[in-house]
């Protein structure tokens, strides 16, 4: 089914029936379509992007290991920066440790987030070879450990993010959130592939509803969310609360305010490639205005890499991209590129 899911729509009437909203302890989260915490990907400029285009009802920082909650650190990787506009806000920890992520969540507390993220589904061999992430898969009483600690630390609402399971042979998701429940998670994100799929092979969103079924805290599905169509049809058939949205965000940065649309009954906006430029111009500014040149052009080169071009000569172009030095050789790239695409619409208009 999962190769089909994008295909499938809902009538009016069963779209008006699904859920639009779901409460994290004090924090009402609309609407129920969450941008995914990623690595290296959702800083504060990529998250007040997405805001501003509508449709998404609670962003994420980073996954930022709890040893480096400090401030001579903050100050360094300032993965935790964000500004008022972003709330409710979400700030995402990993860690092994009991003792330290639970001084780590009081930090997080003091920063102001609204709500504290523990991050038990993270594959990459970096974070799960030092038992992060992933990893407290294969060691469910220490993961009890740590969320007991970090419960007891704050007082702002925790909520679990996990995977399936380690591999197929260990799958233990009803037991991690059987677990989460018992020690005041107050709602769980499930993607529901295993560590070994990382993230290929198809999300069995049936171990998300089996999820919803086994607890009563609020539960968020993740994966092969490709578009406006399949959120609400996994909305539909998995009975999750919300659903959480990762490498579409970055195919297509439009996808909240399409389901937005969906729930509307309105036509779905298709962006132009006028669009398109004009999204990847403000990004780039916006990353410009915030971070040095070096970096910027770096988060360009990512951003661009899974951005939904489809015009010919995307690859081309996304290779000139990747081979830029400067922004002002990025700049002339995207204006050479765009340019005969937006001059051609105008003319056909």
């Amino acid at each position: 089914m999962n190769d089909q899911v994008a295909m499938i729509q809902l009538e009016q009437e069963q779209i008006q029936q699904l859920p639009t909203a779901y409460r994290v302890g004090p924090i009402t989260v609309t609407p129920n379509i969450i941008l995914a915490p990623m690595a290296g990907v959702t800083d504060s400029v990529f998250r007040r992007m997405i805001l501003s285009m509508g449709g998404c009802g609670l962003v994420s920082s980073e996954m930022t290991n709890a040893a480096s909650v400090s401030p001579k650190l903050l100050q360094r990787h300032k993965l935790l920066d964000y500004l008022p506009e972003e709330r409710p806000f979400t700030m995402q920890l990993s860690g092994n440790d009991p003792d330290l992520v639970a001084r780590a969540a009081q930090t997080i507390q003091e920063l102001g987030a609204d709500i504290l993220d523990i991050n038990c589904g993270c594959p990459s061999p970096k974070v799960t070879g030092g038992g992060h992430g992933a990893s407290l898969l294969r060691d469910l009483p220490k993961l009890r450990q740590v969320l007991r600690a970090v419960r007891a630390a704050v007082t702002i609402p925790v909520t679990l993010k996990f995977r399936a399971g380690w591999d197929e042979q260990h799958l233990n998701y009803l037991d991690t959130a059987q677990i989460a429940e018992e020690e005041g998670i107050a709602a769980l994100a499930l993607h529901p592939r295993t560590r070994e799929q990382r993230y290929t092979g198809d999300a069995d969103w049936s171990r998300i509803a089996a999820v919803k079924r086994h607890v009563t805290i609020p539960v968020i599905g993740s994966g092969d969310v490709t578009d406006a169509h399949a959120a609400l049809w996994r909305l539909h058939t998995s009975g999750v609360d919300g659903v959480m949205i990762g490498r579409s965000a970055m195919a297509n940065p439009w996808i909240f305010g399409q389901i937005a649309q969906l729930r509307r009954g309105e036509q779905l906006f298709v962006p132009a490639p006028a669009d398109k430029y004009a999204l990847l111009q403000r990004y780039f500014t916006m990353c410009l205005e915030e971070m040095p040149e070096r970096l910027a052009l770096n988060k360009l080169k990512q951003f661009i890499s899974q951005f939904q071009i489809g015009l010919p000569g995307s690859a081309a172009f996304r290779a000139s991209i990747h081979h830029s030095t400067s922004a002002a050789d990025a700049w002339q790239q995207l204006e050479a590129f765009f340019a005969s695409y937006i001059e051609l619409a105008q003319i056909a208009a």
